[in-house]
């Protein structure tokens, strides 16, 4: 209807389609449709352009009001369905984390309309929440793809040792597990805990009656309180790097590498969903000179931090990280 209100008010196809921002063969078309399952022409063609038939006013004095109706049924629902446009997000960890603040920051400019809502859980109630069709899209960790949901690989991370200034593990440039069997390890009792502990239990290679790990009902920053006075060592990721903590050193602990991933439904995905892992997708591919300024290793890379490159933090000294 568009197409041939468009076209009675120019007296031109070719008019018509500049005025509406499409082909003049779509004009034609789509209007040549409507004539075949009439029967009979609407419009008159020409050398100077089109003029509607007697069949054509008609048609077009019944059907314009329907067609006001339904453009205004049309913006009414695209209202309503922008106002409701939301993306349900599970974050295994802080916002902070990778380049998940980045992310959702450049998709908020590019999407306003959309809201998104996030949670935080492990990374198996997150897959299982995706597959359920609780969450659109989960953010986890050291997962691998399995039924009911796809996975794309967004960052590689290297796991560093947090511990106070003060312990004699902080005058090594690097740790290695063996190093660490014996020593008490602190962790909250939120998701990322539980990740933690399984993680170190893997990692440590000893009896369970040997481990030495306690889990606390605390939060993160109050976590690193505890290990800045001495409490314990625990181990951290490139955000609590990035950011530093006052009292705490940092050490990257050899070969210990974490891979983190989006999961999400397979198949067609919704524009807001495919828009936010496109944006991620381009994050991903940065040049090395940003992954190495946030402390993470490109997607690609699967072997561990080289020292050198990721450079430890202690005190105050000139390699404090900031």
């Amino acid at each position: 209807m568009r197409y041939i209100i468009a076209a009675a008010e120019s007296g031109s196809f070719r008019r018509a389609a500049q005025d509406l921002g499409v082909e003049q063969s779509a004009i034609s078309r789509r209007i040549r449709d409507v004539e075949d399952e009439i029967g009979a022409q609407l419009f008159r063609r020409h050398s100077a352009g089109v003029h509607l038939t007697e069949i054509g006013r008609q048609f077009l004095r019944q059907a314009s009001p329907v067609a006001h109706q339904i453009g205004s049924a049309l913006e009414s629902a695209r209202t309503i369905a922008a106002a409701g446009r939301h993306l349900r997000i599970g974050v295994f960890g802080p916002l902070t984390m990778g380049f998940l603040s980045e992310l959702f920051g450049a998709f908020r400019r590019d999407r306003p309309g959309t809201r998104l809502q996030f949670s935080e859980a492990s990374s198996p109630e997150l897959i299982a929440a995706v597959r359920r069709g609780q969450l659109d899209v989960g953010v986890v960790a050291e997962a691998s793809p399995g039924r009911g949901y796809a996975m794309t690989h967004l960052w590689n991370e290297p796991v560093y040792l947090a511990m106070a200034e003060s312990d004699p593990l902080a005058d090594r440039k690097v740790v290695r597990w063996c190093d660490l069997r014996n020593h008490h390890f602190v962790v909250t009792d939120l998701p990322t805990g539980d990740f933690a502990k399984a993680y170190l239990e893997r990692q440590l290679m000893v009896p369970r009656d040997a481990l030495r790990i306690e889990q606390l009902s605390v939060t993160r920053e109050s976590l690193m309180q505890i290990v800045a006075h001495g409490g314990g060592i625990t181990i951290a990721g490139s955000a609590h790097v990035r950011f530093g903590h006052s009292g705490i050193t940092f050490r990257l602990i050899e070969d210990a590498m974490l891979r983190y991933g989006a999961v999400h439904p397979g198949g067609a995905l919704p524009r807001d969903l495919e828009r936010l892992l496109m944006l991620a997708k381009s994050l991903s591919e940065r040049d090395q000179a940003w992954f190495t300024r946030q402390r993470l290793i490109r997607p690609e890379h699967r072997r561990g931090p080289r020292v050198d490159r990721l450079r430890s933090a202690r005190g105050r000294t000139l390699d404090r990280l900031q």
